[in-house]
């Protein structure tokens, strides 16, 4: 019995899974993360003014977005065949990859707070 198989709750009448929806959607949700680093890089090199820092942050997140949104599509033909493999379709460096860019971006966001309150 493969993996998917083990996970269902019981006897299913109908067709078999299809493994690349779950792929598919945690593909979405991936573009939806891209978009979000994008769209806060993009607030931050606007505001950022003469504020170097606040403008390289702003100018990184927006190429880890684009980074993101080209990777996304390898990301799920991988995911598709492992899943197929019965393999783990896990991707830990991407998801630590996201963690430091929103770091990053939150770092770039505090700083930008900061010194227009002063």
């Amino acid at each position: 019995m493969s993996r998917l198989g083990m996970l269902a709750p019981g006897p299913r009448d109908g067709p078999p899974l299809d493994p690349g929806l779950q792929a598919e959607r945690t593909a979405m949700a991936w573009q939806r993360t891209a978009l979000g680093v994008g769209g806060v890089g993009a607030v931050l090199l606007h505001e950022a003014g003469a504020d170097l820092l606040a403008a390289i942050a702003g100018g990184l997140g927006l190429l880890f977005a684009l980074a993101l949104l080209l990777a996304v599509d390898a990301r799920y033909d991988r995911t598709v065949r492992r899943i197929e493999a019965n393999q783990s379709p896990a991707s830990p460096g991407l998801v630590g990859a996201v963690s430091v860019a929103a770091l990053v971006l939150a770092l770039g966001a505090v700083l930008l707070v900061l010194r227009g309150a002063g």
